[in-house]
């Protein structure tokens, strides 16, 4: 017995496969390991793998942009506190910047949700 691992992207790959075909999912990686030399696998599993560095790549971006608006939200907190932030600059400043993180935030997701498309659909 071997233990394999996988990302958690790889995992649904590999367990949507195996209900599309009818195997379990043990089966299923055993087919894909013993029919590797097929050309159109080994582009899959190329594509699932660069898909996959590139869904890592995102949500350590997404973490990112989670500290800054941690950040923003903490700054904004103390002026508040303080009664040195005047209403103008929350509107002129701070709002522009969060609105330009969730856009972000928002073209990530939609990078996402792309790329899981085209590693599930055949």
């Amino acid at each position: 017995m071997k233990i394999v691992y996988l990302t958690e992207i790889e995992e649904q790959y590999v367990k949507l496969l195996a209900k599309k075909y009818g195997y379990n999912f043990s089966q299923m990686c055993r087919y894909a390991l013993l029919h590797i030399d097929d050309v159109s696998a080994k582009m899959k599993i190329k594509v699932t793998v660069e898909h996959s560095d590139l869904i890592q790549k995102r949500q350590r971006e997404l973490s990112a942009i989670g500290n800054n608006i941690n950040q923003i939200a903490h700054q904004v907190n103390i002026f508040a506190v303080q009664g040195v932030l005047p209403e103008k600059y929350f509107t002129d400043v701070i709002m522009p910047a969060l609105d330009k993180i969730f856009e972000l935030y928002a073209e990530i997701n939609r990078d996402q949700q792309r790329i899981r498309k085209k590693l599930y659909s055949r």
